[in-house]
């Protein structure tokens, strides 16, 4: 695993979640939410204030496992946000970070909801990380 800070990404078709870590990958902070078509710009300008060393994007999935129609897109979004070369990407599981999000009200009306996921997705995976030894999810 690199050096540098961790991205974590809330997928969504109009807007999306962003949040960082610290380079020691202990502290999570929510960035703010962008329109879809923001969201490349943003990165780009992420990572050229920051070294990125990996990406953690949301990949939703029923309760029961299965993936639908928006885990298709996220893969999608995958392959064009791993295109950019700014880190590697990987995706987690993010079933019950928008309802864990949801209970975090003071923080939701600063950053907003997706933001507040992202970092829930970020923290999640960063857990992975620190009972597995290294990155954490599914490789895109």
């Amino acid at each position: 695993m690199g050096l540098g800070i961790k991205l974590g990404i809330d997928f969504g078709t109009e807007r999306m979640g962003l949040a960082s870590s610290d380079p020691s990958g202990i502290a999570v902070t929510p960035i703010g939410s962008y329109p879809d078509k923001e969201i490349y710009e943003k990165l780009q300008e992420i990572a050229s204030q920051n070294k990125i060393s990996v990406i953690y994007l949301g990949l939703p999935k029923h309760l029961g496992g299965i993936e639908g129609k928006s885990a298709n897109l996220v893969r999608q979004f995958a392959l064009r946000i791993k295109a950019l070369n700014l880190a590697p990407v990987f995706l987690v599981d993010e079933r019950l970070t928008t309802t864990s999000a949801n209970l975090k009200k003071d923080m939701v009306q600063k950053y907003g909801i997706d933001a507040i996921a992202a970092a829930e997705i970020l923290e999640f995976a960063l857990n992975g990380e620190r009972n597995s030894g290294g990155f954490f999810g599914e490789s895109v």
